[in-house]
């Protein structure tokens, strides 16, 4: 168990930035957090999800996937997964159940299939077998266009409440221009229905201006996807190049931009494009100058941590401003500031995903083999 104070240290550090993201206020608490280890032995958890009876199901980006009977505990190997290609940041990635899992025990799983010189996100819908053990009747109901690279996959999954599934699409790194092509899927978030037919209202549903699936494009990595049901909106995170990660509100049809305009620069401090804004091209509703390779999306909506309910909360898995869990302060469906938590340790938590349990806390998976944990507060 590692005791840590939530901190805010974004406003010392963006006065030292001149380039730095300034359009979002900080925002502070004074909650003490801890975090309590409940998976020890997670290596590269990507995904997770709470059953409907309490045990906790996740992924590993090259161990497949995993289940914790009560959500505390040993983990145990779901058998049943296809073959997935784990180079770099290809392997087993997105993870979510059906809104009727509880009759069904359908879940779907987000992952890269192919091999070095042709791979691709793809999504498989299986039922979980009645002992949890393992995947029964997998199907795929997916493939995204190929490439040739194992970087940008994107591959997080939320279901929508009319059922339908929502899937985001890296641009693949190397075919970033195809981010602004609505006929590939390369930068795009999709939208399917649970058996991986078209819904009829999609932008592009006839398929003659853009890819039948395509809900969303001009994306560049987006790691982080939130549906609130509340108010039928549908959030995403993304990972910017070198600087530019965003909170975006996913609009139908809509472009968000990359690779035409970013608030980032290529890794080698190269100009992407002179632009940050366009006509006809979405704006985020926050960004961040540094990255903090933001990824995992929720919505806190239990009264766990005092003050935070309604909030968002992404996590901060690298780059120069990461290693941190991020409270995004909502108001009337925008952005009223941001806070910094558990960056007050040394080292900071390299956080790949954060979801809410069914006790109402917070849970994070830390991006390396540190494992899976639930944020407590101090009383």
């Amino acid at each position: 168990m590692r005791l840590i104070t939530a901190s805010l240290a974004s406003s010392l550090f963006l006065a030292a930035c001149s380039n730095a993201d300034i359009q979002t206020p900080a925002v502070s608490s004074d909650t003490t957090l801890k975090l309590t280890q409940v998976v020890a032995e997670a290596e590269f958890p990507w995904g997770m999800v709470f059953l409907p009876n309490g045990d906790l199901l996740f992924t590993e980006k090259e161990g497949g996937l995993k289940r914790v009977a009560g959500g505390e505990g040993t983990p145990v190997a779901v058998s049943g997964m296809p073959e997935a290609y784990t180079e770099r940041q290809a392997g087993y990635l997105g993870l979510a159940l059906d809104p009727d899992f509880g009759t069904n025990r359908l879940v779907y799983v987000a992952y890269s299939k192919g091999n070095a010189a042709d791979n691709m996100t793809a999504i498989i819908q299986a039922r979980l077998s009645d002992d949890g053990n393992a995947l029964e009747n997998v199907t795929e109901i997916f493939a995204a266009d190929t490439r040739n690279t194992a970087l940008h996959y994107g591959a997080r999954l939320q279901f929508a409440a009319d059922g339908t599934l929502y899937a985001t699409l890296g641009d693949g790194f190397a075919f970033m221009d195809l981010a602004q092509d609505p006929k590939a899927t390369h930068g795009s978030v999709i939208r399917i229905n649970a058996d991986g037919s078209i819904p009829e209202d999609n932008p592009f549903a006839d398929g003659t201006v853009g890819h039948p699936a395509v809900w969303s494009y001009g994306h560049r990595n987006p790691q982080g996807l939130y549906y609130d049901a509340d108010t039928d909106t549908l959030y995403s995170t993304e990972h910017g190049p070198k600087g530019g990660d965003e909170l975006n509100l996913i609009r139908k049809g809509a472009n968000y931009g990359w690779p035409t305009v970013t608030y980032g620069v290529n890794y080698d401090g190269t100009i992407i494009t002179s632009k940050t804004e366009a006509e006809g091209m979405e704006q985020p509703l926050t960004y961040w100058v540094p990255s903090i390779a933001a990824s995992g999306l929720t919505k806190l909506t239990s009264d766990v941590y005092p003050g935070w309910k309604g909030d968002l909360f992404t996590g901060g898995m690298n780059g120069p401003a990461g290693l941190k869990l991020v409270r995004i302060d909502m108001e009337d469906g925008k952005v009223a500031g941001r806070e910094d938590l558990l960056a007050g340790d040394a080292e900071g938590f390299p956080i790949r995903d954060v979801i809410q349990g069914p006790d109402g806390h917070l849970y994070v998976a830390t991006k390396n083999m540190d494992g899976i944990y639930r944020v407590d507060v101090v009383e």
